[in-house]
């Protein structure tokens, strides 16, 4: 029986909307195709690290909220070598930001360094969280783990549906406040 070893691939009509709302907001300075390469840097990262561990590529969605990745692996991942995989790509950005600091390319070192950093916040949608999940979860028990890194979630998304709130009232930019809501639905959903 012959079977296809390639990744489900999937785009979704809210990535064409992202892409079409930053193409716009974009108005010829240049962040969507640096914004894009600090991406896939990002989730490049992740599949390295992924292929180290001995996983592979399950599914590849790009949605309104980016890249997702889903890996398979022969054996389950401990919590260390799962935490290689998500904090990979934040470390590709964080150097890849760097390099481009030291050349003093300004744009795509704010883009690499940005997403990097975004990525390292404690949430667990995000890589920070799932690391810190992975730290907790490695000294106390699973529930344990998983209530404090929901608090911890629950302090960052709350700060950041503040300050997203503020900036919306005063600057009349609802970026960050939609930013909020999101990590706060894939934070706290059942």
């Amino acid at each position: 029986m012959w079977t296809c070893d390639r990744p489900r691939a999937e785009v979704t009509p809210g990535f064409l909307l992202l892409m079409g709302a930053l193409f716009w907001l974009d108005e010829g300075v240049g962040l969507l195709p640096w914004g894009a390469l600090a991406c896939l840097l990002h989730e490049l990262g992740h599949v390295a690290a992924a292929r180290l561990c001995g996983g592979r590529v399950e599914r590849f969605a790009l949605s309104a909220v980016g890249a997702e990745l889903t890996f398979d692996y022969l054996r389950p991942l401990s919590y260390g070598r799962d935490s290689l995989v998500a904090l990979a790509g934040p470390a590709v950005n964080l150097v890849a930001g760097a390099l481009a600091l030291a050349m003093r390319w300004y744009l795509p070192a704010a883009m690499s360094l940005g997403i990097g950093a975004f990525n390292l916040l404690p949430v667990r949608p995000l890589d920070g969280g799932r690391a810190l999940y992975d730290m907790l979860a490695g000294t106390l028990d699973a529930d344990w783990a998983e209530r404090v890194s929901t608090a911890a979630a629950g302090c960052v998304v709350g700060a950041l549906v503040g300050m997203g709130a503020v900036a919306a009232a005063r600057y009349a930019n609802v970026t960050l406040l939609l930013t909020g809501l999101w990590l706060l639905v894939k934070t706290f959903r059942a």
